[in-house]
């Protein structure tokens, strides 16, 4: 009876050690690596690419359970890039554009992370582009989770894709010349504790207008 006891104990304390460790992590988004890219048709000619940097954050990630994972990004609207000076400050200055800088950031707030396979699922949440919020699946792939093997700290890396109207946001601008769907694409890198390289990260980057 003894032993049948302190097998049971065991069992129950083995059994509580693996829900600590299940407990979600929290990860700094490394800014200096992680981005937003997306692109749009042109004229029926070619795809157009840009890109949009992602703040400094957090995100939680339970790798057992993702519906207890969360991911909070915010993007400078002043970040983006469509890959030329002078065409930047034209999209910056041409009122057609206006309601793209309505705001300084663009946000995404996840609501619901539904896991379907061993690394693929998808992400649910909340975008707000243009001051206007709509809500938005995205498709979720968990590429790593380990060692950052340059900064030794425990990391993850994730990648994720949607497609989105323009318009359903108030962001109509030469519709007969720029296409409606843009298909956008996310890179997070993110690390357990701060990361080093942010001060620095934001310190060298260079001044856009808004």
């Amino acid at each position: 009876m003894l032993r049948s006891r302190q097998a049971i104990l065991a069992a129950a304390l083995a059994a509580s050690c693996g829900l600590v460790q299940a407990q979600p992590i929290d990860y700094t988004i490394m800014t200096k690596v992680s981005r937003v890219a997306f692109n749009l048709e042109h004229q029926g000619f070619i795809q157009l690419f840009g890109t949009l940097r992602v703040t400094q954050g957090t995100l939680t990630f339970d790798g057992e359970d993702w519906n207890r994972s969360h991911v909070d990004v915010t993007l400078p609207v002043s970040s983006l890039d469509m890959g030329d000076g002078p065409w930047n400050a034209q999209i910056r200055g041409d009122v057609e554009w206006a309601p793209l800088f309505k705001t300084t950031t663009i946000a995404f707030h996840s609501t619901r992370l539904k896991r379907t396979d061993a690394t693929h699922g998808t992400m649910t949440g909340d975008l707000t582009l243009g001051g206007v919020t709509r809500p938005v699946t995205l498709d979720l792939r968990v590429n790593k989770i380990g060692k950052n093997d340059v900064s030794d700290a425990p990391s993850v890396g994730f990648s994720a894709t949607t497609t989105i109207k323009r318009s359903a946001f108030g962001i109509d601008a030469y519709e007969d010349l720029v296409g409606d769907d843009i298909a956008v694409q996310i890179q997070i890198e993110a690390m357990q504790g701060p990361d080093p390289e942010a001060k620095m990260e934001t310190a060298t980057q260079p001044g856009r207008a808004g």
